[in-house]
């Protein structure tokens, strides 16, 4: 059975024979998506929270009290940045945030909502179009693959927006080569209005259907439509265009190997018939430019396309069995396979444990967030910029504290030319630093007068600090705990990277290896600590100087990030850690040189520089 348009090309294609429907198939398939699904609404109470979801969850709310959030006020304080974001997700979450009650927990119980929507809505794309093209088995397959892997079901389950451009995307498609041109342009204006790359996704993705199609008219109705309903949001964005960089943050993960070992033969032997298979190809291709963009972040959404090209690929090659047992045999063993052990971490034991209250890997605590917010608004420190060691974490204090503005800011492809807090004073702004509150190196800092500690979680603290210490008088002592900790990090650091599949399930394991990570964390927050001490004594004297040193400040919170939480296992190859921590070595006996110089050495910046270049450097 196949569907032809009025220029000959065959839109898409259903085998005839017995693998079209299947009862059998059905059931399987409702059971996998039901039980996944089950898990998933588990886990709403406290749900998985991706790194990213304190810049998100946080516009949301400023979305949600304000009604339009154009310019971003949280972000790069104290002149803020054009907020440049597609604005689809986050109005809905700040419409569903307000009517369920409108606090901080309010906003981010909506944003878990519209996760678990995201994956739904991912699933039942993968489902609808592998059945419509190769019927139950192929949805089957297609689903078990989907939802199988955390390396294909987390990238939509987390529900950042970029995975609604890979929903959307295929939807635009269709409509196009049905000749619905103005669904077809109303869903690329969607997938736009949801992020920035939605454009040369959807976009590309129906000027491909036109010119295998050759409905040149289609187009044009299709992009005037999404021309017109986009244009509001592409005219703020080429009025700021000068502030989008391009530059973007550091992505971990790994690939959903299962899905792709069988579509990649699957678009092999759909490109032998490329007219009956236009659609699934076209599909494909779409998101090429994040394969540019952003490679790992393409073949991590792009899973739910690879899994349709994969279940009918497979459900084809079933049709040259004419024996049904050893047919059911082999679709049985691919839907277990994929379930089970998808040659990559199965999605359903985290999904399994996450809702027994094994919550594993917390990338951001949304507990954590809100107790830090609530000593921030305790304190009435409200109003100081706030420069945190991970930008994510105070972008989810936000949510629970919305007039807090931070220092830098989550999202990297908009920001300023220049930082605008860059000259403001250390004394003027709050910390949020990656040790407890209780650390003895920090307490002792603050008896000295150094800081002021004002509380914390059991891992991070809120501080300020007060007058500038005397440089004379802190340089030495300082001197002698950064090179402690250092050397510390040298002999003792390990890779953050995520745990043998045999640990991430026991309790106990991951509650070790937490505790070793949070040790490493805490070493690095006192480097950080002390080069802020040093920096804010610099200003009275030698500003210029003290301003280089708040970046090792900056610097050294992001190593405490990447070497001590969640969000940031896997960021750094065995190879550049082990440059590292040679690096710790030579800075270990280079700042030793403050004990009898109070301002840094021409070797000491020179190494700083040389530990910082290797670390950040991307592989």
């Amino acid at each position: 059975m196949n569907e032809v348009s009025d220029k000959g090309v065959i839109i898409s294609s259903v085998p005839a024979n017995g693998l079209l429907r299947s009862a059998a198939a059905r059931r399987a398939l409702w059971f996998i998506a039901g039980l996944h699904g089950v898990l998933l609404l588990a886990m709403l109470p406290d749900y998985f929270a991706d790194n990213d979801l304190g810049f998100h969850v946080s516009l949301g709310r400023q979305y949600g009290e304000r009604g339009a959030y154009f310019w971003d006020h949280l972000n790069w304080a104290p002149t803020g940045r054009p907020n440049l974001q597609g604005p689809a997700l986050h109005a809905a979450i700040g419409v569903l945030g307000r009517v369920l009650g409108g606090a901080g927990d309010s906003y981010v119980l909506a944003f878990s909502i519209l996760a678990v929507l995201q994956w739904a809505a991912a699933m039942f794309t993968a489902i609808w179009f592998a059945r419509r093209l190769s019927g139950d088995w192929a949805a089957l397959f297609a689903a078990a693959l989907l939802a199988g892997s955390v390396y294909a079901a987390g990238p939509f389950f987390v529900g950042v927006p970029s995975g609604w451009i890979f929903i959307l995307t295929p939807w635009a498609v269709h409509f196009f080569l049905n000749e619905r041109y103005v669904p077809a342009g109303c869903t690329t204006a969607a997938v736009m209005y949801v992020h920035l790359g939605g454009a040369p996704a959807a976009a590309f993705g129906v000027f491909l259907a036109a010119v295998f199609t050759r409905r040149w008219r289609g187009l044009l109705i299709a992009g005037a439509v999404a021309a017109a309903l986009t244009s509001p949001y592409l005219v703020h964005f080429a009025r700021h265009l000068d502030w989008y960089t391009g530059h973007r943050g550091h992505v971990a993960g790994s690939i959903a190997v299962l899905i792709y070992l069988l579509a990649g033969p699957g678009i092999l032997w759909m490109l032998r018939r490329p007219r009956e298979n236009l659609f699934p190809l076209v599909w494909a291709a779409a998101p090429l430019a994040w394969l540019f963009q952003d490679s790992l972040r393409f073949f991590l959404q792009s899973t739910i396309a690879a899994a349709v090209i994969a279940g009918v690929f497979v459900a084809a090659q079933l049709e040259r069995f004419a024996n049904r047992r050893l047919r059911a045999a082999l679709a049985g063993g691919l839907v277990a396979l994929a379930t089970i052990y998808p040659l990559s971490i199965p999605t359903l034991p985290l999904e399994a444990a996450w809702a027994a209250g094994h919550r594993f890997p917390r990338e951001l605590d949304w507990n954590e967030a809100r107790a830090l917010a609530e000593i921030v608004r305790r304190d009435h420190l409200s109003e100081r910029i706030v420069f945190s060691y991970y930008d994510s974490l105070s972008g989810a204090m936000a949510v629970y504290e919305p007039r807090l503005r931070q220092q830098f800011g989550h999202w990297g492809e908009v920001r300023p030319k220049v930082d605008p807090a860059r000259e403001i004073s250390a004394g003027a702004k709050l910390y949020v630093l990656p040790l407890p509150p209780d650390d003895p190196t920090l307490n002792r800092f603050a008896d000295a007068g150094w800081i002021r500690v004002h509380g914390g979680s059991a891992l991070t603290s809120i501080a300020t600090l007060p007058a500038p210490a005397p440089l004379e008088a802190v340089a030495a002592p300082l001197a002698e705990v950064i090179s402690e900790e250092a050397a510390w990090l040298h002999d003792h650091a390990f890779n953050n990277r995520f745990p043998p599949l045999g640990e991430v399930f026991s309790p106990a394991a991951i509650a070790r290896y937490r505790e070793r990570r949070a040790v490493q964390r805490t070493h690095a927050g006192r480097i950080q600590s002390a080069v802020l001490i040093y920096a804010h004594a610099l200003e009275p004297s030698r500003p210029d100087i003290a301003l280089g040193v708040r970046g090792s400040v900056r610097g050294w919170g992001s190593v405490a990030n990447f070497i001590g939480d969640e969000t940031a296992m896997d960021y750094l190859s065995e190879e550049r850690f082990e440059r590292f921590r040679r690096n710790l070595a030579e800075f270990s006996e280079a700042v030793l040189a403050l004990r009898t110089e109070t301002l840094p050495t021409e070797r000491l910046d020179k190494v700083s520089r040389k530990l910082f270049d290797d670390f950040f450097e991307q592989d």
